[in-house]
């Protein structure tokens, strides 16, 4: 009998050929878990789940553009998965955010998070003198001392962007990157310095006399569109870095941001509309405006309204107006907390939860179901599965290899059943 019940049942996945498990897992969803749990089932399908050939063919699967895992954020707890039950993680969420043995340490709570790009978070020391990019998925660390003629005194902020001639951002995470840092001087003289993790120097970029003097709002992140930087300034304007060319110019923005809306430093964000023309999308209460300005050969040219409208009166956002909101009658009821530039969307607070706005087809998704009252910002993280290879290099503050505590991390991620 048992013979007969053995020819019934399909055989395992492990007997099967290798064309057949990458045709079943590379149809898995793009989020980091899924893969995850599967390479524990034996060492055939680990390395098949884990080989550079399927990973590659994975990203292409799935568009090349990594899914959303959660949020790093500079309030406790630092990182905030989406998806899931209340409270509930799950071994790669606990993994990216450091319990123990990820790529954040207890160390780091005192760091200041500058934002995210292309699976790196880029963090700054409470002195401002040293900044850390880490890799959470693979656990990588790297410190980096600030330039030497920046005075911490002085009010600075950093973005982490790939390395020159990386087209996509599948697997740039392992080629060198590039930190942009932004300093200034009590003559609010701005000083703009690139850090090149090929040579482990800084470079500073001679943006010309003429350059604008308006400081950058260094409590948020940058927004890249193409080869330019682009961060809200402290005044009715944006600045925009060219990577290429180290040209800084400033563009005013059509809206009073030391009006009678406090807010609206807050809730305006800088995106792409095209390739060659930005918008600007402002929240105030429950009213959406944007602008489109085109950009002829880097020159800023005025904007132009697009849209001007009542969050009710787009089906997908009327559940954002439906809110009770008599319990914050001292701050509005929808901000923006949040963007992602790969994927044109704003991250909105609510106190029914946070919500990705697709701003291209003005669709709206519920990300987060409660955060613990309203954050300060949020940074997005996303990331594929990403293997241990034992290749990975890393810091513990200045040498080079792999440390213990990334070692840690990957015995904890193959270990943990």
């Amino acid at each position: 009998m048992g013979a007969v019940v053995s020819r019934l049942l399909p055989p395992p996945p492990s007997t099967l050929p290798e064309a057949a498990l990458v045709e079943i897992f590379v149809r898995l969803p793009p989020h980091p878990e899924f893969l995850r749990r599967v390479s524990f089932a034996s060492k055939e399908i680990r390395e098949v789940v884990t080989s550079r050939p399927f990973l590659r063919w994975f990203r292409a699967k799935h568009g090349d553009a990594p899914p959303l895992v959660g949020f790093f954020r500079n309030q406790t707890p630092r990182f905030l998965p989406t998806g899931g039950r209340a409270g509930v993680r799950s071994d790669s969420d606990r993994a990216v955010a450091g319990d123990g043995a990820g790529a954040l340490q207890q160390s780091d709570e005192a760091w200041l998070i500058l934002g995210t790009r292309h699976g790196r978070v880029l963090l700054q020391s409470p002195d401002r003198l040293r900044l850390l990019v880490v890799d959470p998925m693979a656990g990588r660390r790297q410190y980096i001392d600030t330039p030497l003629w920046h005075r911490a005194r002085y009010p600075s902020t950093a973005a982490v962007v790939c390395a020159p001639g990386d087209a996509g951002h599948g697997d740039c995470r392992s080629n060198p990157f590039r930190i942009v840092f932004v300093s200034y001087t009590h003559a609010f003289q701005t000083a703009i310095s690139i850090y090149s993790s090929a040579t482990s120097q800084w470079t500073r970029a001679e943006i010309g006399e003429e350059a604008p003097a308006t400081p950058i709002n260094t409590m948020r992140p940058s927004f890249l569109i193409g080869d330019i930087l682009y961060w809200p300034a402290i005044f009715n304007s944006i600045l925009g870095f060219n990577l290429e060319t180290h040209e800084l110019r400033e563009i005013p923005v059509p809206v009073n941001m030391h009006g009678e809306d406090p807010y609206a430093p807050l809730n305006i964000t800088v995106m792409a509309h095209t390739e060659s023309s930005l918008r600007l999308v402002y929240i105030r209460w429950y009213r959406l405006r944007v602008w489109v300005s085109d950009l002829v050969t880097g020159v800023h040219v005025e904007w132009a309204p697009l849209l001007d409208l009542t969050l009710d009166s787009l089906p997908s956002l009327r559940i954002l107006t439906n809110l009770e909101v008599s319990a914050m009658v001292d701050r509005p009821p929808v901000q923006t907390v949040g963007h992602d530039e790969d994927e044109n969307v704003l991250y909105l607070w609510t106190n029914a939860g946070v919500f990705a706005f697709q701003i291209d087809t003005m669709q709206l998704n519920r990300v987060l179901d409660n955060c613990g009252g309203m954050p300060r910002m949020l940074y997005p993280y996303r990331s594929f599965f990403l293997p241990a290879d034992g290749k990975k290099s890393g810091s513990d503050g200045g040498g080079h290899g792999v440390n213990n505590q990334t070692q840690h991390f990957w015995n904890s991620w193959y270990n943990i059943f």
